[in-house]
């Protein structure tokens, strides 16, 4: 009997060092996974079920939400519309990474493979797929690490375990978080605008001749200076103008964009006006320390020939203007710095001497301030 009791202890001794042997590997036992195996099971049959996708990266965090439409936006920037192709394009490249070769299960190894998480440095990014059922449990979560190419390969592991894995393939996904959002408002052919105006000055396209050929050269456009404007621009700048005005909207970009403020809206302090073959454009700007921030205000014309959609991704085109116009209002966005240089060399102050109409010195116009980087959202 003692014996018996005896060989129980030993059984169970040996059975309690077996279990603290694995405990002391990491936090968990790691599933075998068989090379070619999917690296996030599932993920690809049960993307209908995902409600919301968060991308953390060193003390950020983009939170992307599905719309009952299937549309999403970017929750952490102010709900603006995030390009659904991207997300799609997340979860598809996620559901087909497969497993490659198993790496270090060492903790302090894992900065060395961008997999250390929590990270401040920003290198590893936690990717989390989230259901639309705020009850129900996760449907897959990772943490992302550096990549290889030739072949493509990226460091992932799941982020309760210590064990970290190659996964070959690539996963589509942007670093910041304006890398979510379609940040071209407008790609135009070149020739729907007609006329631009801008502080006073007014620059529009010459009348084609009737026997007009494909291919031949254009007459250059031709520049107008209201008279109550006149003593505010110097040939120089009527020049500039001329050369700068008429492509303004051919494209159209942003570098941030936020919610207008309706409650305390900034009084406006410059316009650009543009009169397209469908449509009248405006752009209402003013400074905000040293951004520039802008609104869209879209009326389609009469009779203009109905919006037809490019031929390839990319290509110019016109919009639906009645759409864009619901797209863009609410919206500030803030003016590339090039873009707003350019405004800004137009309206500085000329040099003392230099001649306008009538041969006086032209006074100082105020400058707009200076540019900074793009901000993000």
């Amino acid at each position: 009997m003692n014996r018996r009791r005896a060989t129980n202890v030993a059984i169970g001794a040996a059975a309690l060092a077996v279990l603290a042997w694995f405990l002391a590997q990491g936090r968990g036992t790691t599933p075998e996974r068989s090379r070619g195996a999917a690296m996030v099971p599932a993920l690809k049959e049960r993307a209908e079920e995902i409600g919301a996708v968060e991308v953390l990266r060193g003390n950020s965090t983009v939170r992307l939400e599905r719309n009952p439409d299937g549309s999403w936006i970017v929750a952490t920037s102010e709900s603006y519309p995030a390009r659904n192709e991207l997300v799609r394009a997340l979860v598809a490249s996620m559901a087909d990474l497969s497993v490659d070769e198993r790496m270090t299960a060492k903790k302090e190894r894992h900065g060395e493979l961008a997999l250390a998480w929590p990270d401040e440095s920003g290198k590893a990014r936690l990717v989390r797929f989230l259901p639309k059922d705020p009850l129900a449990p996760i449907v897959a979560e990772i943490v992302v690490g550096e990549e290889r190419f030739s072949p493509d390969a990226v460091f992932v592991r799941q982020p309760d375990q210590d064990q970290t894995w190659r996964a070959r393939g690539r996963v589509q996904l942007p670093y910041e978080a304006n890398g979510w959002i379609d940040r071209t408002l407008l790609s135009l052919p070149a020739d729907e605008a007609m006329s631009v105006a801008f502080d006073g000055i007014a620059v529009r396209r010459p009348d084609e001749p009737a026997d007009a050929q494909p291919g031949m050269p254009r007459a250059p456009w031709t520049a107008t200076v209201d008279d109550a404007e006149r003593a505010q621009w110097s040939k120089e700048q009527e020049e500039s103008a001329r050369m700068s005005l008429p492509s303004w909207f051919d494209r159209l970009e942003f570098d941030a964009v936020r919610r207008a403020r309706v409650d305390a809206a900034p009084e406006r302090q410059w316009t650009v006006v543009a009169e397209l073959r469908s449509a009248t454009l405006t752009m209402s700007g003013h400074a905000e320390g040293d951004l520039v921030w802008f609104t869209l205000a879209a009326v389609p014309k009469d009779g203009a020939p109905a919006p037809k959609a490019p031929e390839r991704d990319g290509d110019p085109s016109v919009p639906d203007w009645t759409k864009f116009a619901q797209r863009t209002s609410g919206w500030e966005y803030q003016l590339p710095a090039w873009k707003a240089d350019t405004l800004r060399r137009l309206r500085e102050a000329p040099k003392a001497g230099d001649a306008a109409a009538g041969g006086d010195a032209v006074p100082a116009v105020p400058p707009m301030p200076p540019a900074t980087p793009p901000m993000a959202p």
